[in-house]
């Protein structure tokens, strides 16, 4: 068919492990196999690197844009991470690429997200700028970019269901993309970050989308003081909570510890991992 084209580019499938064998075989779907932890860094560190950088850059850099980059930082440094999952075995994924949500009203009342391309190559500042100008674009867009899945009333509902379905069967299973799907090429990219902060909750913890296949999603909670007893007093530290959601199938307890430990040294020494050259 004209225009039809790989929708991600994968290598694969992996050689298994027999535990790996068995996690894909044991839990049948994402809802059944994800796994929630939550990682509390010390903020302080990475609220300075920020004031540093926006004193010196036009564009504004958020938490967000560092808690993407520090995922793709994940993904650079532990790749059997960035896979997914397509007619029972496990594909790598050859790029590193993110999901960040988009507002489309200033209410947040309507939500769509762009993907950003191979951050684990791009420097901090550069991903602020990429996703402010595809923010923008996806704003053009009445739908969001995803105006297949849209549906109004039972009916519509029920055929918004069939399309996902099917749309998760092509992209994913099959890999395969065309432009009459509607949808971008890839939209979710390998892996997620979620801005909770700006929801009002303390912690919560965003899922897994079944059809995007991916393997890790992060929430980024608000900054609080944390109580701390530091040269004979007590004082208040900020402390960032990163509410963490995987798939076991891909991702098992020796590669969530270290994830975890990643992220915290990354939030330690964001001045080593965030350089402008990275």
């Amino acid at each position: 068919m004209l225009g039809l084209t790989e929708n991600v580019v994968l290598s694969g499938p992996r050689v298994l492990s027999p535990w790996r064998s068995v996690a894909l075989a044991v839990w049948k779907d994402v809802a059944a196999a994800s796994v929630h932890a939550v990682v509390e860094v010390d903020a302080e560190p990475i609220l300075g690197f920020l004031d540093r950088l926006n004193a010196r850059t036009s564009v504004r850099v958020t938490m967000a844009h560092c808690v993407g980059k520090a995922l793709a930082e994940v993904y650079r440094q532990l790749p059997d991470v960035n896979c997914l999952i397509r007619l029972g075995r496990l594909y790598r994924r050859r790029d590193v690429d993110i999901f960040f949500p988009v507002a489309l009203d200033r209410q947040g009342e309507d939500m769509s997200g762009a993907v950003l391309r191979r951050v684990d190559a791009t420097p901090l500042h550069v991903v602020a700028e990429q996703l402010a100008h595809e923010a923008r674009a996806v704003r053009k867009d009445a739908s969001g970019g995803f105006g297949s899945f849209r549906g109004d009333g039972l009916v519509g509902r029920m055929v918004a269901r069939t399309v996902v379905r099917a749309g998760g069967l092509l992209l994913y299973t099959l890999n395969v993309w065309h432009p009459a799907l509607g949808v971008p090429k890839d939209a979710f990219g390998g892996a997620a970050v979620s801005d909770i902060s700006k929801f009002g909750a303390d912690l919560a913890f965003p899922p897994l989308l079944p059809m995007a296949r991916l393997p890790l999603v992060i929430g980024i909670c608000p900054v609080v003081d944390t109580p701390v007893w530091e040269d004979g007093s007590w004082r208040a530290r900020k402390t960032l909570r990163l509410a963490v959601v995987f798939d076991h199938r891909i991702i098992d307890g020796v590669y969530a510890g270290r994830i975890c430990q990643l992220l915290r040294d990354i939030f330690a020494r964001p001045d080593a991992y965030f350089s402008e050259t990275r």
